[in-house]
């Protein structure tokens, strides 16, 4: 996560749950949302985009990292890396709720 010109990019890296309030974030293209509590807007990366949009969609966080090696190709523990810092990211922004478990443990 970077803050430049009072602008907060989130990186390609992911951790914990994005909120369910499907009313809190509004997506504007795939490159930025809005956070509708805050009135802040975020720069995504193209993953943190994918990742946040299949939230939104229902899809639970311990899929996510199966959805990062599907879509781009990388392997299944840089993916679960990825999906952590960014979940993190997003928890400490408040945009998620704090998972008790780490994505690891989910995973079969």
């Amino acid at each position: 996560m970077n803050k430049k010109n009072g602008q907060t990019t989130v990186t390609a890296d992911p951790g914990q749950t994005v909120s369910r309030d499907s009313r809190r974030l509004q997506f504007f293209g795939e490159e930025f949302v809005l956070d509708t509590v805050s009135g802040l807007f975020y720069r995504l990366s193209p993953a943190a985009h994918l990742v946040l949009q299949a939230h939104e969609q229902g899809l639970q966080s311990p899929q996510f990292p199966e959805l990062l090696t599907q879509h781009y190709g990388i392997d299944p523990a840089s993916a679960v890396r990825d999906v952590e810092l960014l979940l993190n990211q997003m928890t400490s922004l408040g945009l998620l709720h704090q998972q008790p478990k780490r994505l690891q443990e989910g995973r079969a």
